[in-house]
Formats: C-alpha cells, structure tokens, sequence
C-alpha cells in the first residue's frame, strides 16, 4: 500500500501508513526514504529518518544522526527525548533539554516530566517545573503528567494542589491522581475520587488503577465490590484483581478468578 501511495505522488500518506506498522522491515524502510525524497523537505526528511530509527530501537544512530544534522528543530528534539524515555535513560533526556534554547514547547516538557518521574529527584524536579510558562501548566497533558510523576515522587501535597487546580477533569488525570494516591497507600482517597467520577470518563485504566490503589492499602473487600461492578472486564482488569487477592494471601480465591476468567475466554 505504501508502494501505491508513493507511485500516486501521495508521500504523506504513506508516510502516515508506515507510523501504524509494528514492525517495519527493509524494503518498508526503503519505500519510507522514497515518500520522504518524494516530499523534498530536509526537515521533513530528517524527522522521518529519526522516527524511524528510533522506533527501531536504534538510538545509537539516532544520535549520530541527531549529532550531524546542521539545525535541529523542536521535532527532532521530541523525537530523540522520547527514544531516550522508551529506552528507560532519562538523564539523555534532560541532557538534550539543556542543550536547547528554545524549549516552551508543551512537546518537550512532556518529554521531560516523563523523564523527571523516572528519576524521581524532588529538587531537580521543581527546579524544572518552575521553568514551564504559565501558559503551559494549563495544558491537560502536562497536568496529567505532573500529576503522576509528583505521585511517584511520593508529593502528595503538590499532586492535591495541582488537582484541585484543574477546572474540569478529564479521565487521564482522574486516573493519574488515583495511581498517585495507589502508589503512597492512600486507597481510602483513591476511592473517594473514584466514586466522584462521572461514568462516561471511567475506563479500562481508571479502572485498573483504582484496583491498584486498593491492593496496595490492603483494601481487598472495596476491590472485590469494585471489580463486581465492573460491566466489561478485560484480561487487564482480570489480572490486576488476581494479583490484589494473591498479595493478600487469597490464593484459592485468586486461582478461582483465572480460573473464571478461562471458562469465560475459552481460547479461539
């Protein structure tokens, strides 16, 4: 298909097609290169190249590629943060954040707050944070990820704060300050704002958090009560509530719930 797209002088999409495969191979990344000639950007070139190296894994050429490159816009930049962030080495991260001059972009600070909350330091955190216009906080996806990474940074005041903050909440922050509270053994509050969700914003992952959350404050009757009421489980959900009984110490009852779940999803 992408083959078709190139010889219909539609490189975009083509380029757009090669995103959604998994697992690219050699002629896919020869038809890529080929869309990429077709559009005549060396910008656009540049960042299709790094995409693809990086969804390779191949992170060393990246670099070197990153490294060559005369002008490295905002794209490039976001592209090699979230290599770095997949591969688990925040620090490249931030290393590339300090290396720009122009770095107000909601796109880095993602990256970085991505970074930040594998790191886990609490004073380089807020030496960042302080940095990110005011414009930006007011982003959903960055409350989001502030959220969670003050979570795993064990600041529960800062993620109350920045919650309570939040005018209208969508169903990714809902679900971040509950893995927040889950992850600092706080699964009453968990469920307290579980409760407060409308229905149409709680998800699979809202789900598999407050389910969490409960399992790690030890709250395995609230788990079983919330589980039951779930309309559709998936393996997710399923495996979650097995692993809240196993940690205390329900194995029969653990065991009896794979063993439900097997009954239910015989395989095809």
């Amino acid at each position: 298909m992408m083959k078709g797209y190139i010889e219909n002088n539609q490189a975009t999409k083509a380029i757009h097609l090669f995103h959604k495969i998994k697992d690219p191979n050699y002629v896919i990344f020869i038809l890529l290169f080929n869309s990429c000639a077709q559009l005549g950007s060396d910008e656009g070139l540049n960042l299709t190249k790094s995409n693809a190296l990086v969804k390779c894994n191949d992170l060393t050429y990246a670099q070197s590629f990153f490294d060559a490159s005369i002008k490295n816009g905002v794209g490039m930049y976001a592209v090699m943060m979230n290599g770095y962030n997949k591969e688990n080495n925040p620090l490249k991260t931030l290393n590339l954040f300090y290396q720009m001059k122009d770095k107000n972009h909601s796109i880095i600070y993602l990256h970085v707050i991505k970074a930040l909350s594998r790191i886990g330091d609490y004073k380089l955190s807020q030496s960042i944070i302080e940095q990110i216009p005011n414009d930006l906080l007011h982003d959903n996806q960055i409350q989001t990820v502030l959220i969670d990474m003050w979570g795993k940074s064990g600041s529960i005041d800062k993620v109350k704060e920045l919650f309570d903050k939040i005018s209208q909440s969508n169903q990714y922050q809902y679900a971040a300050i509950i893995n927040a509270y889950g992850l600092n053994g706080m699964g009453i509050q968990a469920i307290e704002i579980y409760r407060q969700i409308s229905l149409n914003l709680i998800d699979e992952i809202t789900h598999i958090c407050i389910l969490n959350a409960c399992s790690h404050s030890g709250l395995v009757q609230e788990a079983r009560s919330i589980f039951e009421n779930i309309p559709i489980k998936t393996v997710s959900i399923y495996t979650t509530m097995i692993d809240c009984l196993s940690r205390a110490s329900l194995f029969q009852e653990a065991q009896n719930l794979q063993e439900e779940y097997e009954r239910s999803h015989p395989p095809s």
